[in-house]
């Protein structure tokens, strides 16, 4: 994997550019929407093996998330550049009565490092509108947490798991001059993600499974973006 970083690093500073072409640099954030097929199934299973009756708290429900990107005008209307997003979501199944309390949450960030590809499309005074491909490299971090308390003892175990996939990001981006340099970005999506194996964290021989299946990330989801881009020369 720092072998994909590397190249990502080298193709950006390398690609053949006009030396007084723009370059912007932009910060945004949105709401996307993720699948965590399985470890919604986690969740299931483990209501069911409890001797109690439990509810959903939250099941992954859709986040925000923020990010970053840098990105050169190469030739006329195409641009290349990096991207940098950071999303989180979580679950949360429980119950909790006059004698305690039961929680069994799963807390899960994701850090996505790639190269974004953009043609623009439409461009006048009021607006350029322009196609993007964003391929990642996902590094997941997941949290398994679960908590009892009874009167006024409390027990807490919690397991630390990572996982690597490889993301498609297509999106149309429409962006509206604001005042001078600066510029405003809404962009609409859909993330695909190839669904790395979770792992123990430190042992990638001790892989998370279910019915006999490793359990895989579960990033994909509608993602829709506001933010601002600042243009340089």
């Amino acid at each position: 994997m720092k072998g994909f970083v590397k190249f990502i690093l080298l193709f950006i500073f390398f690609i053949p550019a006009d030396l007084s072409a723009q370059v912007s640099f932009g910060i945004f954030g949105g709401l996307g929407t993720y699948s965590m097929s399985d470890l919604k199934e986690i969740n299931r299973m483990q209501a069911e093996s409890l001797p109690i009756e439990t509810v959903k708290v939250d099941n992954f429900n859709p986040g925000f998330y923020i990010g970053t990107s840098v990105n050169l005008e190469i030739y006329g209307i195409y641009c290349l550049g990096l991207h940098y997003q950071f999303n989180s979501t979580g679950s949360r199944i429980g119950q909790k009565d006059y004698s305690g309390y039961y929680a069994f949450d799963q807390i899960v960030n994701g850090h996505f490092l790639g190269i974004e590809a953009e043609e623009v499309i439409e461009e006048n005074k009021f607006m350029t509108v322009s196609l993007s491909m964003i391929t990642d490299v996902g590094f997941t971090n997941l949290e398994m947490r679960e908590t009892i308390s009874v009167s006024e003892q409390k027990q807490k175990e919690s397991e630390l798991f990572t996982a690597t996939s490889f993301c498609l990001y297509p999106n149309v981006k429409f962006c509206i001059p604001v005042y001078k340099l600066i510029s405003g970005n809404f962009a609409l999506g859909f993330q695909y993600d190839s669904g790395g194996k979770v792992h123990l964290k430190g042992n990638k021989n001790a892989i998370l499974g279910i019915n006999d299946s490793p359990v895989k990330t579960g990033w994909t989801g509608l993602r829709i973006t506001t933010g601002l881009r600042f243009d340089f020369r």
